[in-house]
């Protein structure tokens, strides 16, 4: 079993949610201590994240919930690993989970601590809670990464995370894409230039264990990631609606970034306090 350092990692901890009631447990785990669960308590939790998956993205395929289930359950290569944190109601529910991969990476002579985060999935009961922006902040404030990654494919995930930005949840932390209102017009603030190697240099190596190291998808993403970070038609179309507006009107973020249905953009957490 790989050895993970305190520091790496995070503890279980509980929470109240004013909105919902009532306290919410959270397991912090690693995929290691999963698979080391006996076998009826795996099978547990992988029918608790099926349901789970199921009724949070109703419209995504089978298959593709199938295999948000098994990144709870997959080992990665190397010096990275990947936590989860289950959340549990007081009626011992699985109403939440997220779930990221961890790694140092070095460039240039520096180590940097980074996160790409994968998952984030909340029952239809608790998306209105405040459980979401809770679930991002506390991963970056407790673990501290230099680097935060992710994937986001809809405006209302994109904006979830700027949020955590502009409301001060995250501090010591700037965030790219996002836009800027300056002298009366909205400026499109990306990944600044001198960023953009290393941010490539990073995604390279930690996204191939998002996606189980499959080379075809690997030699695609990396192909299809723009400089502006987004990765072109990345996904055939799994919406039944426009993921980048906001209730009905254009998102003007993604407008910027020149995003399409088939579209994703890698959203980044950089912390100011280290020159990576």
């Amino acid at each position: 079993m790989k050895e993970i350092f305190s520091s790496n990692r995070l503890e279980d901890f509980e929470i109240d949610l004013p909105k919902k009631g009532g306290r919410i447990k959270a397991e912090a785990v690693t995929t290691e201590q999963i698979l080391s669960w006996a076998d009826e308590s795996q099978k547990k939790l992988k029918t608790e994240l099926e349901y789970l998956i199921s009724v949070a993205f109703p419209k995504l395929p089978e298959k593709d919930q199938n295999e948000f289930v098994q990144k709870f359950f997959r080992r990665l290569r190397g010096n990275f690993y990947r936590q989860a944190i289950l959340f549990r109601n007081e009626k011992n529910e699985l109403i939440a989970a997220i779930v990221f991969d961890f790694g140092e990476i070095e460039y240039h002579g520096k180590t940097v601590k980074t996160i790409y985060s994968i998952l984030r999935v909340i029952s239809k009961e608790y998306q209105a809670s405040g459980l979401a922006q809770f679930m991002g902040a506390k991963v970056l404030m407790e673990l501290q990464p230099d680097i935060l990654m992710l994937t986001a494919y809809q405006s209302a995930a994109l904006h979830a995370y700027i949020r955590l930005y502009e409301k001060g949840a995250i501090t010591g932390f700037e965030i790219y894409p996002r836009l800027e209102h300056i002298d009366g017009k909205d400026v499109l603030i990306t990944v600044p230039f001198k960023d953009t190697d290393l941010v490539m240099h990073i995604f390279k190596q930690m996204f191939p264990g998002v996606i189980n190291y499959d080379q075809e998808r690997i030699d695609k993403a990396i192909r299809n990631l723009t400089v502006l970070m987004t990765r072109k038609n990345d996904h055939e179309e799994v919406y039944d609606f426009n993921p980048w507006e906001k209730h009905g009107r254009k998102d003007k973020l993604a407008e910027a970034l020149g995003l399409t249905y088939k579209d994703g953009v890698v959203v980044m957490f950089k912390k100011v306090s280290k020159d990576c």
